[in-house]
């Protein structure tokens, strides 16, 4: 979501002091108390609105605030969050007159929650949240101007005050809380019961009854409370607001206190100034050293994904601004260190063609020289470099600002949109450029870590291969002298047909292993989508070769019982063959003497919305141990002994999923072992 954009240069709050100190405090601990911090954030403006604004919330998502909020938290990590609260600590006004709004956010706030319930609105925590955010466009301005306080001295009115708020900044406390809702996603009736605060209160009877709440609300929070004001909107007796009131108060001065947030007062009263607890702070220097090492463990990343991610949200956090353009150089060209945020924008920004050489491009200069740069080529002009216009457009900015990065042995530039009415300080730039050059080095090192990574697997591959041609080379001998034997037996015994069919099978077999090898050498042929199978007669050749020396011969029975004419399955044969070849040995091998493998067919059925023909293999033996029925397909030691390396079942299941086909197992021990195999049918030409 684009972020808003606002006619003044907007801070965004602090939390209030205790907060601040109370979620450091938790953040302290080994593993971090999300759901603590969150209960924090879910009573404090200022933190709940940076987290929504750092990930504003999904309309089909239901979960309660609370929720949401932890959600948000985990995804910003401590470094971030700590980080966020040292830089907006640095310049926030921690007056008394801001905590005191902070307050009375909370006040109205519980008032809200309360009122929903005693007029039985059904979604409580949404007044609840509206309330939380009805002081949200005042506390923004406290924290965009040093003297909005005097500004707010000087008007003795609500209307006066949203006058000179509108020819200072071009918009009041009202409509901006509106606005920063709106972009954080809040629920519509929230959104409108902020938008409403100025409205007259008849016009408040004819709008959602979320509005007429928080009004109401904000009169029993007010200073002293408006009782009437508050019975006429909520329909509520003088004595029930009254009940209500002691109540809200009790949280505030007991409840609120455990989460280190509220004042320990009573009913409207006054902190004395001087009392007010201050933000937590640090000096200059060792708070420029804290940050650098928070920024730094916030980009000890595990994926790029998550680097890019962490720097979207650091930015969106710290300044509110959405994440700048990584560029690197290769040549003499420009192109982009991790892909943007918008996929749209990658595409766009590789068919630009930025050059390291543009004369005329202020990020191109920025590259070469390696000092920041800023420039604004003009809205409608592109001025002197068409290019630098396109990004900055591109990064809804009236311009940009390249900030330098060298990390890795490599050097780039990070491209941020700014606007040419709103400063940014050398302080905010310097951290900025913190945040820019960690993600780079970051992403750099997982770029050289993935190169590593391929050539150590390429120069694997090329010593596997070259292993395989060898065992391939020394095995053919073998093959080709016993399969020339073969014929040699078939032309002597030509009168036998079954010996000459049998044999004939088996010297198939012989070139389904030569196959088989040519496989490990050799690219894979592109896959004929077309090739088919009979489960049958596949079934049949394997009992006809395997049968005699796996089962009759160990004293073990082999039961095949396949109608013919079953349709063709859209599997190749010799896949098929293989799939069941390896299920017959390890019954086999699996099966005590005198043990029984049943093959059969029960037909056509629908599997996943797909016409299937199933093949089952039941055997009577031990039942497969639980360990290994748990991780069924995953490649493991056999106890078989030497001689099995445990992937017969892995490649029974990558075969059946490459023709779209699946399995399923069921054993039990001392009953013996099931497999149920279902493969798609061929279509018809």
């Amino acid at each position: 979501m684009s972020l808003p954009v606002l006619p003044f240069r907007m801070q965004r709050p602090a939390p209030h002091p205790r907060a601040a100190e109370a979620v450091l405090r938790l953040m302290e601990a080994a593993d971090t108390p999300w759901d603590a911090i969150a209960e924090h954030a879910s009573h404090d403006p200022a933190l709940c609105f940076a987290l929504l604004w750092t990930q504003p919330l999904d309309a089909a998502d239901t979960q309660p605030l609370k929720a949401a909020l932890t959600e948000r938290l985990r995804r910003v990590g401590a470094p971030l969050l700590r980080a966020w609260l040292l830089h907006v600590g640095a310049r926030q006004n921690t007056a008394d007159t801001v905590q005191a709004l902070h307050h009375t956010s909370l006040i109205t706030a519980e008032c809200a929650m309360h009122l929903a319930i005693e007029t039985r609105y059904r979604r409580p925590e949404e007044a609840f949240l509206a309330g939380l955010w009805s002081s949200l466009g005042q506390l923004s301005l406290h924290a965009s101007t040093p003297d909005y306080a005097q500004l707010c001295a000087q008007c003795t009115t609500p209307d006066a005050l949203r006058t000179r708020e509108r020819q200072r900044f071009d918009t009041d406390h009202v409509s901006l809380g509106a606005t920063l809702a709106r972009h954080c996603r809040l629920p519509r009736p929230v959104i409108d019961a902020l938008a409403l605060g100025s409205a007259l209160e008849e016009q408040l009877h004819g709008a959602h009854p979320l509005a007429a709440i928080v009004r109401a609300a904000q009169c029993l929070a007010a200073e002293p409370p408006r009782l009437d004001e508050a019975q006429r909107l909520s329909g509520l007796s003088h004595e029930a607001l009254l009940s209500l009131q002691t109540d809200v108060d009790y949280l505030s001065s007991q409840g609120l206190q455990s989460l280190g947030i509220g004042q320990p007062i009573g009913t409207h009263a006054v902190v004395p100034a001087g009392n007010t607890p201050d933000y937590p702070r640090l000096s200059p220097h060792w708070r420029q050293v804290t940050l650098d090492g928070l920024i730094q463990a916030a980009f000890n990343a595990t994926s790029a994904d998550t680097v890019m991610r962490r720097l979207q949200d650091a930015f969106r956090l710290l300044f509110g601004k959405a994440p700048p353009l990584l560029l690197r150089s290769e040549d003499d060209t420009l192109c982009a260190l991790a892909p943007a945020h918008d996929p749209d924008l990658s595409t766009a920004l590789a068919e630009l063609d930025l050059r390291l050489s543009d004369e005329t491009s202020v990020i191109a200069l920025a590259m070469r020289t390696q000092t920041s740069t800023s420039h604004f080529p003009g809205r409608d002009s592109p001025g002197r470099s068409t290019r630098d216009w396109h990004v900055a457009r591109w990064l809804d900015g009236a311009g940009i600002l390249c900030l330098p990065w060298h990390a890795g042995g490599e050097h780039g530039v990070g491209v941020l949109a700014i606007d040419e009415s709103l400063d940014i300080s050398p302080d905010e730039q310097g951290l900025m450029l913190s945040l820019v050059t960690q993600s780079a080095a970051s992403l750099v090192r997982h770029h050289q870590q993935q190169a590593q990574a391929e050539q150590l697997l390429a120069t694997a591959q090329a010593e596997h291969l070259a292993k395989a041609r060898r065992v391939t080379h020394e095995v053919n001998g073998p093959l080709t002298v016993i399969k020339s034997y073969l014929g040699i037996i078939s032309q002597r015994d030509n009168a036998d047909k079954a010996l000459v069919g049998e044999l004939s099978q088996v010297s198939k077999e012989i070139d389904r292993i030569g196959a088989l090898l040519r496989q490990m050498t050799e690219p894979e042929p592109a896959e004929d989508t077309r090739a088919t199978a009979e489960i049958g007669e596949v079934v049949r050749q394997l009992q006809q070769i395997y049968g005699d020396t796996l089962f009759r011969h160990r004293g073990r029975e082999l039961d095949v019982r396949i109608p013919r004419g079953l349709p063709t399955v859209a599997m190749p044969a010799a896949a098929l063959k293989q799939v069941v070849l390896n299920l017959m040995r390890n019954a086999a091998e699996a099966l005590p003497e005198g043990g029984r493998l049943n093959i059969s067919s029960p037909g056509l059925l629908i599997a996943g919305g797909t016409p299937c023909l199933e093949l089952r293999l039941v055997d009577n033996g031990p039942g497969l141990p639980e360990a290994r029925l748990s991780q069924l397909f995953s490649v493991q030691p056999s106890e078989k002994g030497d001689n099995h390396q445990g992937v017969g079942l892995s490649i029974v299941n990558d075969i059946l999923r490459q023709s779209g086909a699946y399995t399923l197992c069921r054993s039990q021990r001392d009953a013996g072992t099931s497999f149920q195999i279902f493969v798609p049918l061929a279509r018809n030409p």
